[in-house]
């Protein structure tokens, strides 16, 4: 999954910070395997107190002799997710060290903690009677929730809404490669297969294969709906800057964008709901995809690669949304249980959102003033490839920079 988002990321960035993208996804995954080891599972899955895991794993200790070896490592791969949300959002522009003190502290513990709430017997939210199966709230919203302070804070890219670009053109700042990003793209539509097939967490007991195959199905219609619409929305002109006025078009990445967040949609209860019903969920989230385009954009929130709509709204409008179709909710015409689900959900979506928001700002807010959250206009106009790496992934063009500009600001950096 690490690679598929590397790969969606870099292709939807420009090519002089193709380098940087890379780099961040990957030490995403290193970063989180240490912090995760150190204390992010104990945190997460050790006991002590209904808010976060306080012992034994520290450090790994007695992983061994609880056989949690499976466990930690099928949890990483959770663990790594919320921080490389963010990178989405900020790309182009973020501080190297900025980076590497977010994504640490979101895989530590920002993630472990919601974990823990949720997915863990004594956690308050797991008493309480939330339910989120694989992750739309616990996961993907958290993210987005962290994607959206850190967006905020930042600001957006250099010239992205100033007076000459007042039409919210993407014409300057459209990403090098559809084909990289398509690679990317298609990877996750695999791989999130198994991420949420896996949250079984065991194959051997009757009945698993088929449970673990109807949550692929599951799944998969949900991708299928969502996309499909989004597709034909962007086909009548829905993201056009003045939603469906002039000429629209069959756009690959709002297609595939729209295809992970019914993924991320499918999250919350792809072991409880039916297949038709997960093929509803994707194609209404469509235009919940739809709307929060618009809305960031309304707002000059520079999300790179639409990460909000993808993971925060994928996750918000399946937590609220699916619980409503469950067998015995809706489906089963139990009004009363559907809204004792949906009440349960609400409260852990609140709560995971003002957890998020609020580290969020105890992290970013102090990388800001102390400038070590956003890189200087000279680097960004360079790239990030020349400016922080000193390997740039292409000969620049005429397109990514003003050359001229590049030479005279080259030697000031």
């Amino acid at each position: 999954m690490q690679i598929g988002f590397g790969y969606l990321e870099v292709g939807a960035v420009r090519s002089k910070n193709a380098t940087n993208v890379m780099m961040k996804n990957m030490m995403d995954s290193f970063l989180c395997g240490i912090v995760y080891w150190l204390f992010g599972f104990t945190l997460a899955f050790g006991t002590g107190s209904s808010f976060a895991g306080l012992y034994p794993y520290v450090a790994g200790y007695k992983l061994a002799e609880k056989k949690m070896f499976a466990k930690w490592y099928f949890e990483l791969s959770y663990a790594s997710t919320p921080a490389t949300i963010v990178s989405g959002a900020v790309a182009e522009r973020c501080h190297f060290i900025g980076y590497l003190v977010y994504s640490s502290l979101i895989s530590c513990v920002v993630y472990p903690i919601v974990c823990h709430w949720a997915w863990t017997e004594e956690g308050w939210l797991k008493q309480l009677g939330f339910q989120d199966f694989c992750g739309s709230a616990v996961v993907h919203m958290c993210g987005g929730c962290c994607a959206i302070v850190a967006a905020i804070l930042l600001g957006p890219r250099h010239n992205r809404w100033d007076k000459k670009n007042e039409n919210d053109s993407d014409e300057n700042f459209n990403g090098h490669s559809s084909p990289i990003s398509a690679l990317g793209a298609m990877l996750l539509f695999t791989t999130f297969l198994a991420f949420n097939a896996g949250s079984v967490l065991h194959i051997s007991q009757p009945g698993d294969v088929e449970l673990i195959v109807k949550i692929i199905i599951v799944s998969l219609l949900s991708t299928c709906g969502c996309a499909t619409t989004t597709l034909f929305i962007s086909k009548a002109g829905g993201f056009n800057p003045t939603p469906f006025k002039g000429h629209g078009y069959w756009s690959f990445y709002h297609t595939a964008n729209a295809g992970l967040m019914g993924l991320v949609i499918s999250c919350a209860s792809a072991d409880s709901i039916e297949i038709w019903a997960s093929f509803v969920l994707g194609s209404m989230g469509a235009f919940v995809y739809l709307g929060l385009h618009h809305l960031t954009r309304k707002l000059k929130v520079d999300d790179v690669i639409n990460v909000i709509p993808v993971h925060f709204g994928g996750g918000l409008w399946g937590i609220l949304a699916s619980p409503l179709l469950k067998n015995d909710a809706l489906p089963g015409l139990n009004g009363t249980q559907a809204g004792i689900y949906l009440g349960y959900n609400i409260i852990g979506m609140l709560a995971i959102a003002a957890w998020a928001m609020g580290c969020s700002l105890i992290i970013f807010v102090p990388l800001k003033m102390m400038r070590l959250l956003r890189s200087s206009e000279h680097e960004e106009i360079i790239g990030m490839d020349a400016a922080k790496h000193n390997e740039p992934a292409y000969q620049y063009t005429i397109k990514d920079i003003d050359l001229g500009e590049y030479k005279k600001l080259s030697k000031q950096c």
